[in-house]
């Protein structure tokens, strides 16, 4: 099983005053910590901070992951949110965003749902895996590819810790994307895919929906080009080793007792999750 071993940065220059932000940023993380160990759903943090910045959310978002450290967690990589038109307009989202993807968030195919989600939806996505530590601003697709050594199909369980589900992006990003866990299929190396040209039928039983991997962004490497970019920005590169996932190729499913979600990649292979 590949996963990798990623160093998390974690919070650098963090104003931690009695009355400045950081405070408010760790007292917002604990109330995201809290409404997933109770499973009891909040209030968007936006509608108590009107003001929230783009900084903010991410502040937030680290000290959010401070807890899964501290509980004996890892991370693993990142997951990648709203990076296909479908996700953006399934929530009304308009920008893309990622959160940390950690070690107890993992399953291999045929998995079994945890029970101690509040309300979980399924995506299919494309996992990748880089090789090498990457970062820059403007990285080029070519020099992506060059560091992904494998791929791999995968089904993404997100849950809000937000009332109805219903979040601002700034929520979102601070509640580290919806990151609750990722069934994995086989790792496939990457000199035996074309990234651009994968694609997957998810079935529940019921309805089923098509997707293909240029859904996000233009390309799954595109994806991971943003990625970089945006760790550039805040700081930090992209660890090798990371596991990536890639962002949502349809709008999801809603995960109900009961129901077996298929995601058939074709030659990629197939995923299976049972609620």
């Amino acid at each position: 099983m590949l996963l990798g071993y990623v160093i998390y940065e974690g919070i650098e220059g963090e104003e931690r005053d009695m009355f400045g932000s950081g405070v408010r940023h760790q007292e917002f993380a604990k109330l995201l910590w809290e409404a997933r160990l109770k499973r009891n759903p909040i209030k968007p943090l936006t509608a108590l901070w009107p003001d929230m910045t783009v900084d903010d959310a991410y502040a937030i978002q680290n000290w959010l992951i401070q807890f899964y450290l501290a509980n004996g967690d890892r991370p693993v990589g990142f997951k990648l949110g709203f990076t296909s038109l479908e996700m953006r307009r399934a929530m009304g989202i308009h920008d893309s965003n990622y959160g940390i993807l950690l070690a107890s968030m993992i399953q291999l195919s045929p998995a079994k749902a945890n029970d101690n989600l509040i309300h979980p939806r399924v995506e299919p996505e494309i996992a990748m895996r880089i090789g090498y530590r990457l970062s820059g601003t403007d990285i080029t697709l070519a020099r992506v590819r060059d560091a992904i050594t494998h791929v791999a199909p995968a089904l993404e369980i997100v849950d809000s810790r937000f009332e109805h589900f219903r979040f601002t992006f700034l929520d979102n990003t601070a509640d580290n994307s919806s990151a609750a866990g990722v069934v994995l299929g086989e790792w496939r190396d990457i000199s035996h895919v074309d990234p651009d040209r994968l694609w997957v039928k998810m079935s529940d039983g019921v309805q089923e929906v098509e997707g293909f991997s240029t859904a996000v962004m233009g390309s799954p490497l595109a994806a991971v080009s943003w990625l970089v970019a945006e760790r550039t920005r805040r700081g930090h590169p992209l660890p090798g080793g990371s596991v990536i996932l890639t962002g949502g190729m349809t709008a999801p499913f809603v995960l109900s007792p009961g129901t077996r979600i298929e995601g058939d990649f074709g030659p990629l292979g197939q995923v299976v999750l049972q609620v």
